[in-house]
Parts: structure tokens; sequence; C-alpha cells
């Protein structure tokens, strides 16, 4: 009978290969990689020869069916990876995983290294309780629409991953946005340069502006509110039409303040009632 196996591989020491997953990859017919080459070097270390095909974010949508397919026809056992930690956390995997389900294919996780958990980990928050992000919103506005709308869910702890180039930036903001808050940044974990910053957002900001590498690396980073006052509830908040008539006063059009009311934490179908509502009275006038 044809099987998945979603594989968890290291994010970045590969000693962290568990025997596990290697046998997972071992064991496929087919293995299913976010990156072809990125998946060969890991094989190579451990001299596992499999044959290989490409599922990535450009082509998952229409090579997951065609994959299926495969599966089923031949009685397949394929292993998914992406370059480094777990399938379908901020990488691509998810449209694979949900194709086998449909199809009645059995779904093996083989549990491994995350980012998301291992800086948990290393943080000291309090973790209980948290959301992942994965990348947030690269302009300003819809940036601090972003965090407005974390805030507001009253979950103490969230993280968050971001590009080396942009790290600066996001801490920035969150910096000036909430001096008090804590944050765990991680570049590079468990890779030979390896850095942990950790402390108020101002200080970890000063640390990372006066590393002349910041823009080396891979960054996941943990940010914990607990210490804020809380914000306002949804409850409090004027009704979305309201607010996304305030939006395009100020230069939105229709549909960019939906997507700014629904960035801010309004309900989706709140959302589309509303600016159906709104393009009925235009249409009216």
């Amino acid at each position: 009978m044809p099987r998945l196996y979603v594989v968890a591989t290291p994010i970045g020491n590969l000693n962290d290969l568990t025997p596990r997953m290697r046998q997972a990859l071992e064991g496929a017919d087919l293995i299913a990689a976010e990156d072809t080459r990125m998946t060969m070097r890991l094989l190579n270390q451990f001299d596992i020869k499999r044959p290989m095909t490409s599922c990535h974010r450009h082509n998952e949508e229409d090579k997951a069916p065609r994959i299926v397919e495969k599966m089923l026809a031949e009685d397949l056992t394929v292993a998914l990876t992406c370059d480094a930690g777990t399938p379908g956390i901020s990488d691509p995997g998810h449209l694979l995983v949900r194709a086998c389900w449909e199809a009645g294919i059995p779904v093996e996780p083989v549990c491994g290294p995350s980012a998301v958990v291992t800086c948990l980990s290393a943080s000291g928050f309090d973790a209980r309780e948290f959301a992942f992000y994965g990348f947030l919103p690269r302009e300003k506005k819809a940036l601090n629409d972003k965090l407005e709308a974390i805030h507001r869910t009253g979950i103490p702890v969230f993280v968050l991953y971001e590009s080396p180039h942009r790290i600066v930036d996001l801490v920035t903001a969150i910096a000036e946005k909430w001096p008090d808050c804590l944050l765990c940044v991680c570049s590079d974990l468990t890779k030979r340069y390896e850095r942990l910053y950790r402390g108020e957002a101002p200080r970890v900001l000063e640390q990372l502006r006066a590393n002349p590498g910041v823009e080396k690396g891979e960054y996941c980073l943990a940010v914990d509110i607990s210490m804020l006052a809380p914000a306002h509830s949804q409850a409090e908040m004027p009704p979305a039409e309201a607010w996304m008539l305030s939006k395009m006063l100020d230069g939105a059009d229709l549909a960019q303040a939906a997507r700014q009311a629904q960035d801010a934490g309004y309900a989706r179908n709140e959302v589309y009632r509303a600016k159906l509502r709104i393009a009925d009275m235009f249409d009216e006038e």
C-alpha cells in the first residue's frame, strides 16, 4: 500500500538526523524534495541513494496530484522533505499531504528539528501558549496593522521568521512599538556560526546593529509581550464597515481596505459583508 512519510530534516547540523529519519529516507521509493540539490547534500552525507522529484512552492499545486497518481499506480512510498526543518511549516508540503489524505493514502510524520520550537526552547519564555506567524508583511503600515492584530489575540508569546536582509527593520518596528517586550532572536540555529540574542527589544536591536555580519544566516525570533497591557478587544473596535470607510477616506480602495481590515483582526465573513454593503452604497450613488 502506498504511504507518505513527512520527514523533518536537520535545520543546520547534519548530525541531528535521527535513525528514524534516515530509515524513512532509505526506505522511500521516491523523495519529494523542496530543492533536490539541498536534499542531495543530505543524502550524500549519509550515502543514501534514492530517486528524487522536486515539489516546491511554485510547482506543488500541479505536482501533488501527479505524485499521488504515481503513488497509487505504482504502490510507492514517498518521503516528503523541505530544505531544512519540518515540511509545511512556512515551507511547501501541505498540498501533497492534503492530496494524500484525500486519496486515502496513509500519512506518517517523522518528527524532528523545527526552528520554531528550537528558538522557543532557548528563549526562557513561558511558551505554554504561543502562536506562529511565519513571515510578517514587509510594508510598514501592513506590518504595524499585523502587530496590532497579534496583540489583540491576547496570546503572550509568538514566533516569527525573517530574512537576514530584513531582520534589523523588523526588530526596529517591534522595538518602536513595544520597547518593553522581550525578544529572543536566533541566527543560524545549530550551525557553526549560531548566534542568539535575548533581552528587551531595544537592547537586542543594538546588538544586531553592532554585528557586521547581521545580514548573514536565517533568523527565527520569539517575542514575549506578556508584560504589555491588554489591547482593545474586537468588541471595542468600530464595526468593520465604518473602519473600512475610514481607510478609504485615507486613500485606500475597497479591496485594500478589506485586506487591511482582516490584518487588523476583523473576521473574514464580517469583512466580506461590509465589502458588499460598501460596494452597494457606491453603486447607488
